[in-house]
């Protein structure tokens, strides 16, 4: 298929990616060592075989075999003459699926006629671990480690989104301030693994609870924040009764038989709706004035 000064098998031979050409006819002509240590297949057992025969084929992200009639990347090559750039999972000889990345590029004569194509990929699961570590990182920037609800910066965050979108479209919301009522006491009492136990109780009692759209975090120590998208005073109001029956109704039980104990939990909640002319502390400071002054009023109760 190559002449001299088209393809130099020694070059080929030492790429860390894998690269194989395929015949118009699907037979497979040539299989480079690096495709050998990536696939376990050596050219012995490929090279002169169909390559839908061969037992490397491609899938993609479905499950799907991509050597089937008219999913053929490289027969679409062959046909139109455009390289692809494919995401796949190969068949390694093992058995299990590595996931690749793939370039398919059209061969040519020295009349311009796309006598093949080269395929060349690379095992993709060192990039896939990267993208989950910096998911991982991510998620431990954004989210609270303990209650694994956003956390504090995560919240600013979406606040500030929060009131551009408000200024810009009009799209109303509030938020709720919970504290948790006697925290301190709890944690003086039973200790800071029982005082865990509340927060973590409290969090996926929220999260639980409310709308799929509404944003749950950790403000810090024993405060929350909900912000609740598309929402009016009234609604609002209603909302914070309903988070103020669910945290009680919330129960943390410690120790077991005789020394079993039943911890429960109730909040103080302060929420308000945004104004055009807020910013995301002039929010908060009147949502915690309101917390503070549903404490002051006996706790376990929401001013809105």
């Amino acid at each position: 298929m190559f002449e001299d000064g088209q393809f130099r098998k020694d070059i080929l031979d030492n790429l860390f990616d894998g690269v194989y050409c395929v015949n118009r006819d699907r037979i497979i002509t040539y299989w480079s060592e690096s495709t050998a240590q990536l696939t376990g297949f050596s050219a012995q057992e490929v090279v002169g075989r169909s390559c839908h025969e061969n037992r490397v084929m491609y899938v993609d992200n479905w499950g799907h075999n991509l050597c089937e009639a008219g999913m053929c990347p490289a027969m679409k090559t062959m046909h139109d003459g455009i390289l692809r750039e494919i995401t796949v999972s190969y068949h390694h000889k093992d058995g299990h699926l590595v996931p690749a990345q793939a370039r398919i590029l059209p061969l040519h004569d020295k009349k311009g006629r796309i006598t093949g194509v080269v395929e060349i990929f690379q095992d993709a699961t060192p990039v896939l671990r990267e993208r989950e570590k910096a998911k991982e990182l991510e998620d431990l920037a954004l989210n609270d480690p303990l209650t694994r609800v956003a956390n504090r910066n995560c919240g600013e965050a979406r606040l500030e989104a929060k009131l551009n979108e408000f200024r810009r479209y009009g799209w109303p919301f509030g938020i709720l301030f919970c504290d948790v009522d006697k925290f301190k006491q709890v944690n003086d009492t039973y200790g800071h693994d029982v005082g865990d136990l509340v927060l973590k109780a409290v969090a996926k009692t929220l999260s639980g609870n409310l709308r799929a759209s509404d944003i749950v975090c950790r403000w810090g120590g024993d405060e929350f924040l909900v912000i609740l998208p598309n929402i009016d005073l009234q609604t609002l109001s209603q909302i914070a009764e309903k988070v103020l029956r669910i945290i009680e109704k919330s129960r943390v039980t410690i120790g077991s038989g005789d020394n079993q104990r039943i911890v429960k939990v109730t909040s103080s909640i302060g929420g308000t709706v945004a104004r055009l002319d807020d910013t995301v502390e002039s929010l908060l400071k009147r949502a915690d004035e309101l917390m503070y002054r549903s404490k002051r009023a006996g706790a376990n109760q929401a001013a809105v």
